[in-house]
């Protein structure tokens, strides 16, 4: 039986939501990005949401399961040069992988695997561990810490600019290679009335030199977060 998944919820248990996002990956003269959207971190039968993955429960697997995972990347990736103007339009990364969230009695672990099926066709792989704290009834803190690595084919397409997108925007042109980005973050968990939760959540990445030293990079970081509203189904 230990090949088996976990038994699957019969009803939706977690967080449902709306939040707004912001997020800044400071490329070329591109501000701050924000969204209205919905929130979730939940899961009913095999199928899971938790804020920016989605996927699906299959065979047990340590003190979680292998899972079919696709990653939700709302960054817009355009880059404006600060010289002409020029905008080169980068199409949003599909990621589509394998992983596994392992709960165990010191954390949680994100391990996930992803092949881009958008037009990098890279991979991009993450690792993600988070800590519950509870220092009193009226606040939850989520501390979090994490490695993401971006294939060279990856960083190229986002970060990169060849011969022809250096003409058209004045950059020098730059070939971006696979790197190591470290990050980390907090969530701030409120409870506000019955079932009734409010969450502020703030991470920042440090990019490593095969994206950061990119010309249309004009900081070394990035970073996003979001303000939630949700209700908790039990």
């Amino acid at each position: 039986m230990d090949d088996l998944p976990d038994a699957p919820t019969d009803r939706i248990i977690g967080d449902i939501g709306a939040a707004v996002y912001s997020s800044k990956l400071n490329i070329g003269t591109s501000g701050s990005q924000n969204y209205v959207l919905p929130f979730g971190f939940f899961e009913y039968q095999r199928a899971f949401a938790r804020i920016d993955t989605v996927g699906v429960k299959t065979v047990k697997m340590g003190y979680g399961n292998l899972e079919l995972v696709g990653k939700l990347i709302l960054d817009n990736y355009n880059v404006t040069s600060p010289y002409n103007g020029s905008t080169i339009n980068k199409l949003n990364p599909v990621p589509i992988g394998l992983g596994t969230f392992q709960e165990t009695p010191i954390g949680g672990f994100f391990i996930n695997a992803y092949h881009d099926f958008g037009q990098s066709r890279g991979a991009l792989y993450e690792l993600q561990y988070f800590a519950e704290l509870s220092p009193n009834s009226y606040f939850t803190l989520y501390p979090l810490v994490g490695i993401e690595r971006q294939s060279g084919q990856y960083a190229n397409y986002y970060y990169g600019m060849n011969s022809q997108n250096a003409l058209q925007t004045g950059y020098t042109p730059y070939t971006a290679t696979g790197t190591n980005n470290m990050m980390a973050g907090m969530l701030f968990e409120v409870p506000i009335v019955d079932n009734w939760y409010a969450n502020i959540y703030g991470k920042i990445k440090w990019l490593g030199s095969g994206i950061n030293n990119s010309p249309v990079m004009v900081k070394s970081f990035q970073d996003n977060g979001f303000i939630s509203m949700a209700y908790r189904f039990r």
